[in-house]
């Protein structure tokens, strides 16, 4: 799903797990992101939080 659609075209899809574009007004950008279920989330963020990480 393209949500930028002002864009001339959609970027090439990356074979990377947790590579997205994100577009930012009329440029996309490849981001990486993390894949994560509900309890790794939630570990995460209260480690980090609390500076563990």
């Amino acid at each position: 799903m393209l949500l930028g659609t002002a864009l001339a075209a959609a970027p090439k899809p990356s074979r990377h797990p947790g590579r997205v574009h994100v577009v930012q007004g009329l440029t996309a950008h490849q981001t990486q992101v993390l894949f994560l279920t509900d309890t790794e989330a939630a570990v995460w963020v209260t480690a980090t939080a609390a500076e563990e990480i």
